[in-house]
Formats: C-alpha cells, sequence, structure tokens
C-alpha cells in the first residue's frame, strides 16, 4: 500500500469524522459531544494508552501515583469508528482497480480518525468469512501498526456478500459508533438489507461506492466476452454504440438509485472513482458527504 506524504498527513490532522447524532453506549474520551454545553466539566481519569494526547496528562497525579493517567470531562466522548472494506474478487477488477483505491481510503479514514483521538478498527470482508478486526488503534503513533496490518493480506477474492458482512459485524457486538462501508456494491443480493441493518443497529452508517471508470464508461468496440470476476460466469456482449448509450444510461440510473436509498435513510454517500484523484476525494468529497469535517 503506498505511503502518504507528511503534507497530506498533515492536512488530515485538520480533519475530524462526523457523527451527526449522539451515539447510544459511547463513552467518555477525547472527542466533544452534542450533549453537553459550554462549560467544561470534570468527570474522571483512565489510563494513558500509547499514542494518547499527552497534552490531557494530569502531572500532579503522576508526581503522586507514578502512573500516567488523562483527565476526561463530561463534554468529551469517545468515538468508535468501524470501516468494513470490501474484498470480494470484484474489487480486484477496474482499470485503476478499486481495492487498492478503497484501502487508501480506509487508511487516511482511520488516520484521521486517530489523529482525532477516535477509536479505530478495520476489517476487510470477503463474502460471509468471519474476519478477525483490524484494531481498535488509537492514536496517530499507530498508524503505521495499522498500515503494516492491512499489507499482510492484499488480496481480492471470493464472492460478494454485504448480507454476510453486515450479519458478522453485528454479531461481534462492536461498540455503536460510525460505520463507513467501502464497496463497490456489485452483490446480486443487493445493498439494501445489510445497509439497513448496520443502521437499525444504533450506527451511524456511511457509504463509499467504489467504481472503475471502465464500469461506469466502457467504450465502444468489438464483441467481448465479459467474465464475472466472483462466479466466471461468461457473457458474450457487443459493444455497438447503442449498447454503451444504452449501459452507460442503465449504470447511471443505478448510482442515483444508491444515492436516493441512501438520503431516504439518512446513510452518507460518496461516489469514489477511482481515476479521480485521491487527495481531492479525502479532502473535498467526504466533507461534501458529512463524513469529515
Amino acid at each position: 500500500m503506498e505511503h502518504f506524504d507528511p503534507e497530506f498527513l498533515r492536512r488530515l490532522e485538520r480533519l475530524a469524522i462526523v457523527a451527526r447524532k449522539t451515539l447510544r453506549g459511547v463513552g467518555r474520551g477525547e472527542r466533544r459531544s452534542k450533549r453537553h454545553g459550554g462549560t467544561v466539566e470534570f468527570a474522571d481519569y483512565r489510563r494513558y494508552a500509547p499514542g494518547d494526547d499527552t497534552r490531557q496528562i494530569d502531572w500532579y497525579a503522576y508526581a503522586r501515583l507514578e502512573q500516567m493517567f488523562l483527565k476526561l470531562y463530561m463534554e468529551e466522548q469517545d468515538l468508535s469508528l468501524h470501516l468494513l472494506v470490501d474484498q470480494s474478487a470484484s474489487m480486484g477488477a477496474g482499470e485503476p482497480p478499486k481495492l487498492p483505491y478503497a484501502r487508501r481510503v480506509a487508511a487516511a479514514l482511520a488516520y484521521v480518525g486517530m489523529a482525532a483521538g477516535d477509536q479505530v478498527s478495520v476489517r476487510c470482508c470477503r463474502g460471509g468469512e468471519r474476519t478477525r478486526p483490524l484494531g481498535p488503534y488509537r492514536g496517530r503513533a499507530q498508524l503505521v501498526r495499522l498500515l503494516q496490518a492491512l499489507e499482510q493480506d492484499d488480496q481480492a477474492r471470493g464472492e460478494t456478500s454485504l448480507a454476510g458482512v453486515a450479519r458478522t459485524f453485528v454479531a461481534q457486538r462492536p461498540a455503536p459508533g460510525v460505520v463507513v462501508v467501502i464497496s463497490d456494491l456489485l452483490d446480486p443480493a443487493g445493498y439494501a438489507e445489510p445497509l439497513e441493518r448496520l443502521r437499525y443497529t444504533g450506527h451511524e452508517v456511511h457509504l463509499v461506492h467504489v467504481v472503475a471508470p471502465d464500469e461506469a464508461e466502457p467504450e465502444v468496440g468489438q464483441d467481448v466476452d465479459l467474465v464475472d470476476a466472483e462466479t466466471g460466469e461468461v457473457a458474450g456482449v457487443s459493444l455497438d454504440q447503442a449498447a454503451v448509450r444504452e449501459y452507460r444510461a442503465a449504470f447511471q440510473a443505478y448510482v442515483d438509485g444508491v444515492r436516493a436509498f441512501c438520503r431516504k435513510h439518512e446513510i452518507g454517500h460518496v461516489l469514489a472513482r477511482t481515476d479521480h484523484a485521491f487527495e481531492e476525494l479525502v479532502l473535498d468529497a467526504l466533507r461534501r458527504g458529512a463524513l469529515v469535517r
């Protein structure tokens, strides 16, 4: 996975993951909560963990106890950020390919969360496989550990099963938080039920819909055999002007349908084309999609 340059990381540090609603079961931490007003009221301590903001250490307590504790306040709360990255075989298709782009999006969002003191976990999902989460991580110093963990398995394989991904995630009983699904949505069973399942289990849900340009706008050409990357099924297609025009219209209608569904169900939506500048997606499109500010 390509690492980020220092200037881009500095720009990421100015961002924060947005929680548009107060999430049930969220504990106190470093993030400002919507539930309290302008005064900062001391609430409790917690032990210092590597990567925490050292400015929050109570040095008086350290002098007495020789242990490091952070001060927590009533208007602060932890935010859990869960990144679900589709790693099925279809994500390996496209030019530029979708999976490396999706994993960079996940790494950037993880860094935004960790730099703000949020707890971040990443799940790379293939069909109904039970995948162990990477993390939770906290603090920007742990970004290297996250990138190393992501690089250990970067192969796209298996069939897409968004329903299986959602069921597995919910069964692991993660802390309520912001869930970001990063996927091409190429699941014959559809995307509606799994996205709604995530939303109805107390999470705030966002979708980063990853699309390759050759999927959105195929070129007019000769007769070709299209091979399903996940099932191996072959379909012969004649890419004449009429067929390409019809396909492009159908694809745009599909994308519009996804966007309308997300708007109706209060799910954040961002379309991520792999031929668009990655920095522009993170620093601009995700802001407009209300995922970061």
